[in-house]
């Protein structure tokens, strides 16, 4: 027989056992909120009165088993609110680990935060090899909520737990088995057998061996916490500032002073709703709001059209492009006038694949859809053509010269250009094509920036611009619509801030100094090394097109012409400012008062703002919203401080708080 509820579904077997179904209705993954707490409690109290043989936690999403907490129930809720939700959480999870029957918790796909801890509550727990676990509350500014900060330093080594919550990282079936968090890990084929198999171990707990036994027992002491403890909080400074973000600091006291009584779950949660209303984490969590806003506005329900890629441009980053798109399910075939380039892009895609998956079958599909090209003949089958050629406009135009009848009527023409106008780039196109041309600007490296930028010419039709950005969110990227303009946004916003730090060494300053003033502010990297890794070339050639275009920005410093007439191009030279050896720069250690950092932020900062209000007025992105989205996720900007509009607003109104983006109807809950 089957119990129906609302969200969750009770199903009794003739076995005598029986499963625990998650499915929350109206959304794609399942998130934890107060009805779900609500139900799960309900159907708890006939699991105590009528204990089956054996529970098994299941989810009917295909997305996976459960995603987190409800981020905006979160960040609605006011202290008093969030702590009773916490508690709830707490005595529910405390009544499953209670049952007198076995509990196996069947994992696919996404098992993160809040609902990692109810896997944790449990006595087994199996997965697919295509799951995912993650603790990533550090990203919010939070930490693990409902029991987590106790349950898994007890299931894995207490080091391996810590280390794993800090970091806000997933990890694959293969690895959470390694560690000890899962019991199997296996194919989806034989998912059912293995949680049998579990429940009929009983509600035996995992057996650690003498040896191992001993070493999890003194790693649990009070001095073996404590040891722990202090390397963590010694790599934690080294990563954080703890008045910046406080939260993995929190944690590491957690795990510190953990007492293994109800007392440690008092203390997570009094710790967690603290650490909900520091201005960090709403302001890591209002812009994850509107990061999820964002990625919603971008969908179709009609789709995007696209199945067949093109891309024009075998170098690094139309390589990587191509890489990318076939590694998120799309055909892909890459050309270049240049055979020897395009199979150095096919090793190197082969190279990162193989990194980042743990079976050769795992990379054989995403292989297979990237296919070299070196005549073209993909342009034809092609939905999108992805043109990633040299920053110059007159080899651009070359290249859609060639495109024209090649091209399948309706098919998408794409520009990878950083900073050249669209509007000068669709010179030379027919009448007939100029709609279907948009800019797609993805960051340097592919397979870490999460931005794109999408850029619209005065020519663009809402359909291209629509489709453009229903792609790039299908390839898990963060789509930025903005109007074609010099620069764009992220670019525009980001050289004059990169310029000025070459006017500081000239005037003096050592580039570490300038890093150290930009990374004390937050920055995810100092201006100096951020435009040895983009290219000082890149650099100086944006900075061109900026000073041609707006009488406002002067020409580039002569110390970078000098640079780049020298060959020392940054990163991928060798040489820049920095020596680089190894992909790391090598840096002076330098001593610099506060006062002089200080001084350095204010000026570093000054031109950024100042493009940042001229953006706005002339309209290149929708919002504020948009703008700080582009600045954290495409320049680096400091994300604890929400964007540099969410930080002049703050200024201005110093106990002004984060404030929530409208994300109403048709937003589905977000999770963490």
């Amino acid at each position: 027989m089957e119990g129906n509820g609302n969200i969750w579904h009770l199903k009794k077997h003739s076995n005598g056992e029986a499963t625990l179904y998650l499915d929350v209705p109206g959304q794609t993954q399942n998130t934890l909120g107060r009805p779900v707490l609500d139900g799960f409690e309900a159907y708890l109290s006939e699991l105590e009165k009528s204990p089956p043989e054996a529970l098994f936690i299941r989810s009917r999403k295909k997305s996976g088993f459960m995603a987190g907490a409800d981020i905006e129930e979160l960040s609605g809720s006011s202290p008093e609110e969030l702590k009773a939700l916490i508690d709830q959480g707490h005595k529910a999870l405390k009544r499953l680990e209670a049952l007198p029957c076995p509990t196996v918790a069947v994992i696919h796909g996404t098992c993160l935060g809040g609902g990692l801890e109810v896997a944790l509550a449990c006595d087994h727990r199996v997965a697919d090899m295509g799951a995912s676990f993650g603790f990533p509350e550090v990203q919010l500014g939070l930490h693990p909520g409902l029991g987590g900060t106790e349950r898994f330093p007890k299931l894995v080594e207490p080091a391996t737990a810590l280390q794993f919550m800090l970091t806000g990282k997933t990890i694959n079936a293969k690895k959470a088995k390694q560690i000890g968090l899962l019991r199997d890990a296996v194919p989806d084929r034989h998912l059912d057998a293995a949680a049998v198999a579990a429940a009929k171990t009983g509600k035996k707990k995992k057996d650690r061996g003498f040896i191992d036994g001993v070493k999890h027992t003194l790693e649990m002491s009070s001095p073996g916490k404590r040891l722990i403890a202090s390397r963590a909080r010694k790599e934690a400074g080294k990563r954080f500032d703890k008045e910046d973000y406080p939260a993995p600091f929190a944690l590491i006291d957690l795990f510190e002073h953990e007492t293994g009584s109800d007392d440690a779950f008092e203390a997570e949660a009094r710790s967690f709703v603290d650490l909900s209303q520091t201005q960090t984490s709403k302001n890591l969590i209002n812009l994850f709001l509107r990061r999820e806003a964002l990625k919603r506005e971008a969908r179709r329900p009609e789709g995007h059209g696209i199945s067949h890629v093109h891309v024009i441009g075998a170098g690094t980053m139309g390589a990587d492009i191509a890489m990318w798109s076939a590694m998120n399910g799309f055909t892909v075939t890459l050309q270049d006038i240049d055979n020897k380039v395009i199979a150095k892009a096919m090793g190197r895609a082969h190279d990162w694949m193989d990194g980042k998956t743990d079976r050769s079958d795992d990379i054989r599909d995403p292989l297979d859809r990237l296919i070299p090209d070196p005549k073209g003949d993909g342009v034809r089958m092609a939905d999108l053509v992805i043109e990633a050629g040299p920053e110059k406009a007159e080899i651009k135009q070359k290249i859609y010269d060639g495109l024209m009848g090649e091209l399948k009527p309706g098919a998408i023409i794409a520009t990878n250009t950083s900073s050249i106008r669209l509007e000068t780039l669709a010179e030379g196109l027919p009448p007939e094509r100029t709609g279907h041309f948009v800019g797609l600007h993805f960051f340097n490296p592919v397979t870490k920036m999460p931005l794109v930028e999408i850029v619209s010419g005065e020519t663009t039709s809402q359909e291209t611009r629509d489709r453009a950005l229903a792609f790039i969110e299908a390839i898990d990227k963060l789509p930025l619509p903005v109007k074609s303009a010099p620069g764009f946004l992220v670019n525009r916003i980001l050289t004059p801030y990169l310029l000025k730090a070459v006017d500081l060494i000239d005037e003096g300053h050592k580039p570490e100094e300038v890093d150290a003033a930009a990374e004390a502010f937050g920055m995810q990297q100092g201006p100096v090394e951020v435009a040895d890794t983009v290219g000082l070339d890149i650099c100086l050639e944006v900075g061109r097109v900026l000073a041609r275009e707006l009488d406002h920005i002067g020409e580039p410093p002569e110390r970078l012409v000098r640079k780049v007439e020298a060959g020392d191009l940054g990163k991928k030279t060798g040489k820049g400012f920095y020596v680089w050896e190894d992909g790391k720069p090598k840096k002076e250690d330098v001593e610099t008062p506060a006062s002089d950092l200080e001084d350095i932020q204010e000026r570093l900062l000054a031109p950024l703002y100042e493009e940042v209000r001229r953006v706005l007025d002339e309209g290149i992105v929708a919002s504020e919203d948009h703008l700080d989205l582009g600045a954290v996720f495409g320049s680096g900007f400091a994300p604890f401080r929400g964007g540099p509009c969410t930080t002049l607003r703050q200024k201005e109104t110093p106990s002004q708080e984060a404030e929530t983006p409208d994300t109403s109807s048709p937003a589905e809950p977000t999770e963490v």
